[in-house]
């Protein structure tokens, strides 16, 4: 990220800071990991000069708003996050006036598994992002990469890059992706599509691999239980043990829960050790949700959830 945009940034955020009377800023800092940056809770405004943005910043920072809930706490947001803020006020989780939304329009962020495969053992420092390309610098020189070709799959096919409903739009990055031109629905329908036994086919394949970590449940901006249904022991619901129908109740059950409720923001499935492409396995039944309900998780919160709300009125053609 160009020194000038990081300096607004900071500056920017910090007169908001004061002038909003904040008690904190949730944003990100760099992280010793390559690729990677650090989800950061600033509580003074000298802080805000470790802030950074750039195609790394892949959390999805409504997740901690949970550990902040007394103040009043500024946010950070990518259009994923704001949605997600909005999935949790619906759910009475925060308190909309609480928060001091900065929406920054989001570029799309970087696949961290697919620049390492290309390029082992590669640091922050050699990564440049500059319009809609990547520059990596090695040993033979520079590569210069399409920023497209690097972009997590979720991003591909994100149409909600800019938030919405925020105190404070900031400009975009000096760095940008082209305007998502697949509809997650229509990524997701082949899946729908296949005959029953080859669908479960896929996720036996798939799921086989996952390893029960709950790195997916843990990373998700929605899974905010204190008691997990995984971690019941009175019932038992399931048990550690890596048997197939374990991981198939645990996958099954968190499916149902983030019906109507996921954003896609991908969240899931770029923290899987496993690399499982959970984002369109648990979208299938988020592309359902829209075609039944109409209905898109988190672009409203004044809206009800349609799998959580009742009306008399509901039409009831669907029952037997």
């Amino acid at each position: 990220m160009s020194e000038d945009y990081t300096r607004a940034l900071v500056e920017t955020l910090r007169e908001a800071f004061e002038r909003e009377g904040l008690d904190r800023w949730i944003a990100y800092a760099p992280s010793r990991v390559p690729l990677r940056v650090r989800p950061t809770v600033f509580t003074s405004p000298d802080e805000l000069d470790n802030l950074i943005f750039n195609g790394f910043c892949v959390q999805n920072l409504a997740g901690y708003l949970k550990h902040h809930p007394e103040g009043r706490v500024g946010v950070l947001v990518k259009g994923c996050d704001r949605r997600a803020i909005n999935v949790l006020i619906q759910e009475k989780q925060v308190s909309r006036e609480n928060l001091f939304l900065a929406g920054i329009p989001c570029p799309g962020m970087l696949s961290r598994t697919r620049l390492l495969e290309e390029f082992p053992g590669l640091q922050s420092d050699q990564v440049e992002e500059s319009g809609e390309t990547v520059t990596v610098r090695t040993p033979d020189g520079p590569r210069t990469l399409s920023r497209d070709d690097m972009l997590l799959p979720t991003c591909r096919s994100c149409h909600h890059r800019i938030p919405e409903d925020v105190e404070l739009l900031l400009g975009p990055p000096p760095f940008a992706a082209p305007e998502a031109e697949m509809d997650f629905s229509a990524e997701v329908g082949p899946i729908g599509e296949m005959p029953r036994n080859q669908r479960a086919a896929l996720f036996a394949d798939e799921l086989s691999r996952c390893i029960l970590c709950y790195a997916c449940r843990n990373i998700c901006p929605l899974c905010y239980c204190d008691t997990c249904f995984t971690d019941v022991n009175q019932p038992a619901w399931m048990t550690p043990a890596l048997e197939p129908g374990n991981i198939f109740f645990y996958h099954v059950n968190r499916m149902m829960h983030m019906a109507g409720r996921c954003v896609a923001c991908g969240s899931c499935e770029w923290v899987c050790p496993e690399h499982i492409p959970l984002r369109l396995l648990y979208g299938k039944i988020t592309a359902d949700v829209a075609e039944l309900f109409s209905y898109e998780a988190g672009l409203d919160a004044t809206l009800p959830q349609p799998l959580s709300h009742f009306s008399e009125d509901d039409p009831d053609e669907h029952i037997g």
